[in-house]
C-alpha cells in the first residue's frame, strides 16, 4: 500500500498528516516507511544536515523507516533550491529510490513538496513526480475560507493529469466554531466533488503520541 500526501497550499499540515496517518498505522502492527523526494530547507547541525520534515517522524518513532532522495537548503521551492545549490535532480534517482525503498514496507507514505503545482525541478512540477511514481495521492486540505476552490482546483487537476485519488483528508478542524464557512465546509464540498473524504482531523491540542494516533486511527484507508 502506497499514497503520495499532497496539500491544496503551504501550511495546511502536510507533514503533520504524513505523521500521524504512519504512527497510526505502525501502531496497527503494520511496518512503516515514510519516503521524502525532495526536501528542502534542511536544517544544518553539527552533526550534519538532516529533513525537517522526516525528523518530525523521527522525534515520535524510530521503527518507521525514513528515506530522502534530494536534501537541499533554503526556505524555497525544491527547484530553486537545486539551482541555487547546483544540484540536478535526477527523476530516475527519486523512482530508483522509490522503489528500493517499497521493499523495507507493507505500507508507504510519500510526502510532497508544496501543492500538486509546486516546481519539482526547472522542468517537473510536485504532479509530474507524482505521476512518475504512479500512486494514489490523498489530498490534505483545511476546512477554511477559501479552501474549497484550493481543494477543488487540486481535485481537478489530479483528474485532468490523469493522478489516481484515494481521497481527502480535511485537518485542523476547529474543536469549536461558529464560523460558517468552516461549519460547512465538508457538506459544501460534497455537494462538488465524487472524491471521498477519508476523515477529518481536529485541531488538537495535545501533540502526544497517543493522541496524535487516537485522532488518525479514525481515517479510513
Amino acid at each position: 500500500m502506497e499514497y503520495f500526501i499532497t496539500g491544496v497550499d503551504t501550511d495546511i499540515g502536510k507533514t503533520f498528516v504524513t505523521r500521524g496517518l504512519a504512527l497510526a498505522l505502525e501502531s496497527k502492527g503494520k511496518k512503516v516507511g515514510v519516503f521524502k523526494p525532495l526536501q528542502s530547507g534542511a536544517i544544518v547541525t553539527k552533526e550534519g544536515e538532516y529533513a525537517p520534515d522526516l525528523q518530525a517522524i523521527k522525534d515520535y518513532s524510530k521503527t518507521i523507516n525514513t528515506k530522502c532522495s534530494y536534501l537541499l537548503k533554503g526556505e524555497v521551492s525544491p527547484a530553486l533550491a537545486a539551482r541555487m545549490a547546483n544540484v540536478k535532480i535526477e527523476p530516475q534517482k527519486i523512482k530508483t529510490d522509490f522503489l528500493n525503498f517499497l521493499k523495507q514496507n507493507e505500507v508507504t507514505l510519500v510526502e510532497g513538496a508544496g501543492g500538486i503545482l509546486a516546481p519539482s525541478t526547472d522542468d517537473l512540477l510536485c504532479a509530474d513526480i507524482i505521476r512518475i511514481l504512479d500512486i494514489p495521492v490523498i489530498i490534505v486540505t483545511v476546512p477554511f475560507l477559501g479552501r474549497l476552490n484550493h481543494t477543488l482546483l487540486t481535485i481537478h487537476y489530479a483528474k485532468a493529469y490523469n493522478i489516481k485519488i484515494k481521497g481527502i483528508i480535511v485537518n485542523k478542524e476547529p474543536l469549536e466554531t461558529d464560523n460558517l464557512a468552516s461549519n460547512k465546509f465538508i457538506e459544501e464540498l460534497k455537494m462538488y466533488t465524487d472524491v471521498p473524504i477519508l476523515g477529518r482531523i481536529r485541531d488538537i491540542i495535545s501533540l502526544s503520541k497517543e493522541s496524535i494516533i487516537k485522532e488518525f486511527s479514525t481515517i479510513n484507508l
